[in-house]
């Protein structure tokens, strides 16, 4: 008698994976979460000018969210663009964002 509990399990694991990849590509228009955790991945494989663009979108989407100002900041300090990242922190700290309002405390900003 042949044990079918071995096959099983691949081939749901196979289903599950289309179902993902089919939701990604027909999940219609990026939301601002969506811009949001990929302009997270950029930055944290180096691409700051990537995440900048996606942090962009997502601050066009969502302009009262603290956390995109505040991601977006650490994306231009890394790139150099110390104006744009100051105007980021202080637009995050206007936001609400506690960390952002420490830092521009700490370096004697006003937001």
């Amino acid at each position: 008698m042949m044990n079918h509990t071995g096959t099983r399990i691949p081939v749901i694991i196979l289903l599950l994976s289309f179902l993902l990849s089919a939701a990604d590509g027909a999940g219609g228009p990026k939301t601002s979460e969506d811009y949001y955790w990929s302009g997270k991945d950029k930055y944290h494989s180096g691409d700051y000018q990537g995440a900048i663009e996606d942090y962009n979108n997502a601050a066009e989407l969502a302009p009262g969210v603290a956390k995109i100002f505040g991601s977006r900041a650490a994306a231009k300090r890394k790139i150099g663009d110390r104006e744009g990242a100051l105007n980021d922190a202080r637009t995050a700290a206007r936001l609400g964002d506690k960390d952002a309002q420490r830092i521009l405390r700490m370096l004697g900003y006003d937001w």
